[in-house]
Order: C-alpha cells, then structure tokens, then sequence
C-alpha cells in the first residue's frame, strides 16, 4: 500500500482546506511563491491580515503525524557472508515529515519508494559479514547500527526502525539436514558404548540377577506381615503365589468391582430422583440446586450436573443452536407471591412501590468489581460478506481497539457486557456476552460469500431474552444496545425485514445503531436502525478501512457514555458520532 504525504494532487484555495477529506489532526500547509520557491504557512499568515491575504491563496497540505509500515524483503533478499545464502528480512519502520517544502518540492506519489532502498543500502553490507546460520547476531548488529533519529534528503526522518532476520527456507533446511546428520553420528556413538558396556557385564548381569531373587524372597516374606485379610487383598496374595491364574484373579476382581460400583450408582440415582421430586413438587427451587449439591448430596453432586431435568415455568429455556454460543441463564421463577398485578418490569429493577429482592445472593452483583446501579448488554453486529474483504483487517483493529477502550475504563467496563457477532451466508457468536478485561480473547474474523441479514436478527431474539434474565438477577439492566455494520445488500429480500419486525415486537426489543458502509444502500440501512434516527452512513467515495475506523469510533465513544449512563443509574442514550458519519437524511 502507498503512502503519499501530500495530502492534496493539486493545489487549492488556503479557504478551502476544511473540505479535504480525512484532514490530520498535525498537518503543514506550503504556499508556492511567485518567485518559484516555496513557504510553509508560520504565524503571521494567521493574522487577520494575513489570512485576508491569503485566503485565496494556493497551497499543498503536507501530513506531519506519525506513520508506521512493515515490510518483507522478497524480490531483493539480504545475501549472508558465503553468498550462497540468503537471509529473510522483515523491516518495520515509523517515519515522520520534518521539512514540508522538502516533500512539495519532491512530490513522491509513494514516499516508500525513498525509505525502503535507503535502508536496504545501509543493512545488506552489515548482513553480509555474518554466516547464515548468525542471523540473531546478525540482526543485533543491524539495529545496533541504525542510528535514530535519521533524516532523508526527501523531508522525512526515520525516528523508529526494527529488522528481523531469519535464514530463507534453503537455508534452514540446510541447518536442519546439517543438525540431523550430527545426531545421527551421536546416536551412532551411543550405540556402540552400550554394546560394548552390554558385552563386558554379561557376566555381572548374572550376578545381579541372583542378588535380585534373594531380595524379592525377602520382600514377599516382609509383606506377607502386613497383607490385608479382605477380598481384594485376599486375591492379590494369591496372584502373587500363583501368577498362572491372573486371569481368573482379575475377573473375580473386575466383578467385586462392578458390584461396588453398581451400589454406588444405585445410591446416587436415588439421591437424583429425590431431588427431581422436591422440585417437580415445588418443595426446591432451581436456583437452590448448587447450594443442595454442596450442602446435601456430597459427592453425589457430580451425577446431577447432567442428570437433573430442565427448569419448569418462567424458568425454562429453550436450549441453544449449534451454530449459537450462549451463556447458561440463571434467571429465577416468580415465587409463590407473585401476583399478575404487579409483574416484574423487563429492564430489571423492581416495579413502583415495591422492595427488589434478587434470587440469589452471591449474583446480586458481579464478582469481579463493585455494585453497579444497572447493567449495559452491548451487542456488536459485524457484516462479515465478501464486501468486506477490503476491510477484515480494520475491522479485526477495532474490536482490538474496543477492547483496549473499555480494559482501560474500569468504571466503565463494570457496568458493560459486550458480544460480538458476525454474519454473511449465517449468523455466528464470535464472543459470548462477557465483561471485557485484558484477558478477554479478541475473535478472529474471515470473510464468507453470501450476505444474509436474517439470521442475525433471528440469533438476537434468541440471545437478547436469555442473557437479559441472567443479568437482571445481577443488577438492573439497561435496554439492549446493537451496532449493526452494514457494508453488502442483503440477498434474502423481505425474509430479513419480518425477522427484524418480530425481534423489534419482543418485549426486550434493543435499540439498534445502524452504520453503513462503501456502496450498500442507504435505504436499507434506515430501515434496520430503531430509532430512526440512529442509522448514520459513511460518504460512498471514502475507502471502506477510513470508514471502519469511524464506526470504531462511534461504537467506542458511544459504549462508554452507555457505562458511564449505566454507572449512574441512567437510561438515556446518546450517539457520539465522529465527523465521517453523518445521519441519513443527511446523505441523501
């Protein structure tokens, strides 16, 4: 990928700057003189004389941040010190504009094609005093010598430069034939001291063999004093005096064994058949059953883990696809005091003039951090179609960058349950809804072929219920929120719309902040978001990587007003929406 640092083709009017496109926060402006040379806009052109004078002025616009490229060498591999072999070279280099007419004035369409052969002209000298098999050495020597900072002539400094090496594949199988064939000469050498060792002790051997038969009568008449008198031990003395019948002695203990187990067994089915009855009966409660395993059943709690039936009433729950990843729900049923006419509201708490009192007090708030005033639940929708194959990589950085977001917000990442799911031709749940940390793994995402909206909403409806009366034994919990992206049109037709209508009727119905992408039809993705006016676009011409970095942002700075609004016992919901998106209306 090329890197121009001008951010302009062509000159334009010093007035017109605010409209170029992805504008850099650290840019320099260089005016062209009448005199032919150049100028770089300083404080006095900022004046109200100045800027009068100026205005319509032309000008290029020079980025001045930082910029990072990696880079392999492949058509132009460093060569080691016997010429015969080569050393594979990664570059990883971050440069920076420190004369902006310098770069006016050379007006490179890729200032790579600057950076690249200046390092390579000074690392394949240093690479070539080393043998391939020095390349860590070799590389030490490289870096060691890249003194930074380093400017060009071009009007850039280089002021980060790393080099990894290691031998070309010629070269480690030459390593590895080399490292083989002298094991093959130490196993060699090996073998022939054992056999002479073998050779030269057979005699010994004997001697040994004698000492150990005396030792064994000893050990048997030594163990005779402390063998148990059961069955077991029983048949164990006999298989030591009678080694002929070990066939008849581990039968009779396979069946001793089997009764043992068949007792235990049968006291453990009874023990699994008591429990159903209290809870068919309405004597227990399903949330009861841990504290029942551990306080009652002893070690028969381990059989019940599989073999106790689903929750009955309110509680039951349908159990999860294949292709859905969904936490296990430890929603309560209503206790014989609920009424009709006072029913629990969907978002948690409690209803008006009535005490909250949760089913289970260990869940009465999460574990891992303080009480919370309400729970967020934040579903992330990611269009994973062949649409997006110009931007999987982007769209992997920003669940990286939501991540590093929110495990550096603790105040915030209490209040926040985040999953992600992607779809194309399926619906998948890429990370189960969870309090994000450091520790929490970040999906990897792959492009499919087709693109189907239905069976995401579908994979909502299924989610959204269940993990909200999980968490409402938790704390209160705000209405679900889902960024849905959208970069391809759907192929399922009106299929998608009635799926979205019946999530949208559900009681525990979210708010939906669609985004759209590249070339996908705006009308679709009005349709998606609720409310209305929370569906925003990206520009058709700008690139899909700038416009995923938009959507990172908007879901950032909008998850984390959502925990902070969480936190304090909110339930408003405010989108923050970054100056690349704009609402649809505003599209159109």
């Amino acid at each position: 990928m090329s890197v121009s640092l001008i951010l302009n083709n062509k000159p334009v009017p010093r007035s017109q700057l605010a409209t170029l496109p992805g504008l850099p926060p650290n840019f320099a402006v260089v005016y062209a003189l009448k005199t032919g040379g150049w100028e770089i806009e300083s404080p006095r052109h900022l004046t109200v004389t100045g800027r009068l004078q100026n205005r319509y002025k032309l000008c290029y616009v020079v980025d001045l941040g930082d910029h990072r490229r990696t880079a392999k060498l492949t058509r132009t591999p460093l060569t080691c010190k016997d010429q015969a072999h080569r050393f594979e070279a990664t570059i990883d280099v971050g440069f920076r504009v420190h004369d902006p007419v310098a770069v006016v004035r050379g007006n490179l369409p890729d200032v790579l094609s600057a950076v690249y052969p200046y390092l390579i002209s000074k690392i394949r000298p240093l690479a070539a005093r080393f043998a391939i098999d020095e390349a860590f050495e070799a590389q030490a020597r490289i870096n060691g010598a890249l003194v930074l900072p380093m400017p060009l002539s071009e009007g850039m400094t280089l002021y980060y430069c790393d080099v990894q090496l290691e031998p070309d594949e010629a070269a480690r199988d030459f390593i590895r034939s080399r490292t083989k064939a002298g094991r093959a000469s130490e196993m060699g050498r090996l073998r022939h001291h054992a056999a002479l060792g073998s050779t030269r002790h057979q005699e010994a051997v004997k001697d040994i063999e004698q000492d150990a038969r005396i030792a064994r009568d000893k050990r048997e008449r030594a163990a005779l004093s402390s063998v148990r008198f059961d069955f077991h031990g029983l048949v164990l003395e006999h298989l030591a005096k009678h080694p002929e019948d070990t066939e008849k002695s581990m039968e009779l203990l396979l069946r001793w064994e089997e009764g043992r187990q068949t007792q235990a067994l049968d006291q453990e089915q009874r023990h699994v058949e008591m429990v159903r009855y209290m809870i068919d009966k309405g004597i227990v409660r399903e949330v009861d059953v841990p504290g029942l395993r551990d306080g009652v059943l002893g070690s028969s709690a381990v059989a019940l883990g599989g073999m106790l039936p689903p929750g009955t009433g309110e509680s039951a729950q349908p159990a999860p696809t294949a292709a859905h990843v969904i936490p296990p729900s430890s929603a309560q049923p209503a206790g014989p005091s609920s009424t009709p006419s006072q029913p629990a509201p969907p978002w948690g708490g409690t209803p008006p003039d009535s005490t909250q009192v949760p089913g289970n007090a260990q869940s009465a708030a999460p574990s891992d951090g303080p009480a919370v005033a309400g729970l967020a639940p934040v579903y992330v929708v990611l269009d994973t179609s062949s649409a997006t194959a110009g931007c999987i990589t982007e769209l992997r950085d920003a669940l990286r960058s939501l991540q590093t977001v929110l495990a550096n917000s603790p105040d915030v990442t209490s209040a926040v349950r985040l999953s992600v799911l992607t779809f194309s031709g399926t619906a998948d749940v890429r990370l189960p809804l969870t309090q994000v940390s450091w520790q929490t793994g970040v999906p990897d995402l792959q492009t499919g072929d087709a693109c189907r909206y239905a069976p995401v909403f579908r994979s909502l409806l299924e989610l959204l219920p269940l993990e909200t009366e999980r968490l409402k034994q938790q704390a209160r919990v705000k209405r679900p929120t889902v960024f849905f992206l959208a970069v391809g049109d759907p192929e399922d037709g009106g299929e998608w719309q009635a799926a979205r209508e019946e999530l949208m009727r559900h009681r525990y119905r979210p708010n939906i902040v669609a985004c759209g992408i590249g070339t996908t039809d705006r009308r679709t993705v009005a349709r998606i978001a609720s409310p209305a006016e929370f569906a925003v676009a990206a520009s058709p011409e700008a690139g899909l990587a700038e416009s995923v970095a938009q959507f990172s942002v908007l879901v950032q700075n909008t998850v984390l007003r959502l925990g902070r609004s969480a936190v304090a016992g909110s339930s408003g919901i405010d989108l923050e929406r970054p100056q690349g998106l704009r609402p649809i209306e505003d599209v159109e």
